[in-house]
């Protein structure tokens, strides 16, 4: 069973001797960073479903206005912790008419709409869409914008719906108490001199454990703000599933997902890094620090032609896993294994800092963020990766590898053990 699907993210790390920085000699960098990511991340916005619309989209990739509503939310995020509340609000206004009865919301899509007859949906980002809007509605209870709040508030609850109703029940499973990927898969072929989409109707039968982190943390966000015990007891059954059973004790990570016949124990960074950050919220130290000393070694990498440093997103295993599409590409990949890859990816990396400040490591976290200045554009940017893989990265500007590292380094601003992402 694998699990990667084109286009979701990951990435970075950096040296021992970038940690000796102190507070005065990062400030200057993190926020002239902040700021210029602020304002990329407003440029990034287009009214939707139309002109005239008071909802709002990012749009991830402006020359085929592409839209990805993991994106969305992440702004939404970001743009709330810059004081831009209302904005933030029209951007979840947007989410909520992309939003179907069922409560699924398309993963990605390009302008005008999503084609109803081809729904993909994923539940990790249908999950940061419902945390995103639990966290504009926990912001502030007294506004005058009564309407929105309710069609935010709808928002959430329709999402946890959906989720809930791909929570698997059945013991003896292996995903037993986890919540499956969504709806559609979207893979590709090589035929003849091309490559092609394919894609495939249906359920997806398989349960990623970065989606069941995303859901845990929305779940036991929404169970709090409404005191309904169905939210609350479903983020329980995934921390249960979650603890038992994707603890991989040879690797010292969570594993990458599951199937109906087992784990798939590829090493992603996300299971490692968001894998810590879940195992220290859901009381388990010891297993949160293990996966992020193991996750911030394992999968360091470096950008040699920008001299930045973070991590990539797969320990080992090939760049592209399809054969035909591996050998279409043959002779022009970088290099044939995650491994072999010098490549930094600064959403994945920021999440790595992410954990470290969740440890108490104050100035290792800054020390990662600080390492990925060198790839930030003058617009504020940061590029999805510092190097192309076909179908997985590209290095175009990325909204959310810029909106990760900002909210990141709103963190690192908090006093220690006052969270506000994921607490």
């Amino acid at each position: 069973m694998k699990l990667r699907v084109a286009l979701l993210g990951l990435a970075a790390a950096t040296t021992s001797a970038a940690c000796t920085a102190g507070p005065a000699a990062r400030a200057p960098v993190a926020g002239a960073a902040v700021g210029n990511a602020t304002s990329f991340l407003v440029g990034s916005l287009r009214p939707w479903p139309d002109a005239d619309s008071p909802g709002l989209l990012a749009i991830s990739d402006p020359t085929t206005n592409r839209v990805a509503s993991y994106d969305s939310a992440l702004v939404a995020l970001a743009l709330l912790r810059a004081g831009e509340r209302e904005r933030a609000g029209r951007i979840l206004l947007g989410l909520a008419h992309l939003q179907t009865s069922s409560g699924g919301i398309a993963f990605s899509f390009t302008l005008p709409g999503p084609d109803p007859a081809r729904p993909f949906e994923r539940a990790g980002a249908i999950a940061w869409v419902g945390y995103a809007a639990v966290d504009y509605l926990d912001a502030s209870a007294d506004e005058p914008a009564a309407a929105a709040r309710a069609a935010i508030l709808a928002l959430a609850h329709r999402a946890a719906g959906y989720l809930l109703e791909r929570q698997v029940d059945r013991p003896g499973d292996p995903r037993d108490g986890l919540v499956l990927g969504g709806n559609g898969t979207i893979r590709y072929e090589a035929a003849n001199e091309d490559v092609r989409e394919v894609y495939d109707p249906g359920e997806v039968s398989w349960a990623s454990v970065e989606h069941n982190v995303d859901t845990y943390f929305f779940l036991r966000a929404l169970g709090r703000i409404t005191g309904t015990r169905a939210y609350t007891d479903g983020a329980a059954r995934i921390a249960r599933a979650l603890k038992s059973r994707a603890w991989s004790a040879a690797s010292g990570q969570l594993v990458q997902g599951f199937g109906e016949r087992g784990a798939d124990e590829a090493l992603a960074l996300d299971c490692a890094s968001w894998g810590s950050i879940f195992l220290g919220a859901s009381g388990d130290r010891a297993r949160a620090d293990t996966a992020l000393s193991i996750g911030d070694a394992r999968y360091a990498s470096h950008d040699p032609r920008s001299s930045a440093r973070g991590h990539r997103p797969y320990a080992a295993g090939p760049l592209i896993e399809n054969v035909g599409v591996r050998r279409h590409f043959a002779g022009k990949l970088p290099a044939q294994t995650w491994d072999r890859l010098d490549v930094v990816w600064p959403e994945g990396s920021a999440g790595v800092a992410l954990a470290e400040w969740r440890a108490g490591h104050l100035d290792r976290a800054a020390a990662i963020l600080d390492a990925l200045e060198p790839l930030r554009a003058n617009d504020g940017s940061l590029p999805t990766a510092s190097v192309e893989v076909p179908f997985t990265f590209d290095t175009l500007p990325s909204v959310a590898g810029t909106a990760w590292v900002a909210l990141v380094r709103f963190e690192l601003a908090r006093p220690e053990g006052h969270p506000t992402l994921w607490p």
